[in-house]
């Protein structure tokens, strides 16, 4: 898990496609006007809230992941491997 993963899981909170965040639309600008405080505060508190995620199993592996999910995809947009 890293900050662009972060990032991702904003771009789908605020509906931004690759061709918005291409055209210039700042996440973390976006992210600190509608929350109130700097992107990489809410990239150390979404760390710790994901652990408290129930964990899912990934499809083609198996193995298990503290998720947050996309609400559009099949796919775990910001995750870390459970502790079994």
């Amino acid at each position: 898990m890293d900050m662009f993963d972060f990032e991702e899981l904003m771009a789908e909170v605020f509906g931004l496609s690759d061709d918005d965040r291409d055209n210039g639309e700042d996440i973390a600008e976006r992210f600190s006007v509608t929350f109130g405080f700097e992107f990489e505060q809410g990239y150390e508190l979404a760390k710790v809230l994901l652990l408290h995620t129930a964990p899912v199993e990934a499809g083609v592996s198996g193995k298990k992941f503290h998720a947050f999910v996309s609400k559009k995809q099949p796919v775990m947009l910001m995750k870390q491997e459970a502790d079994e």
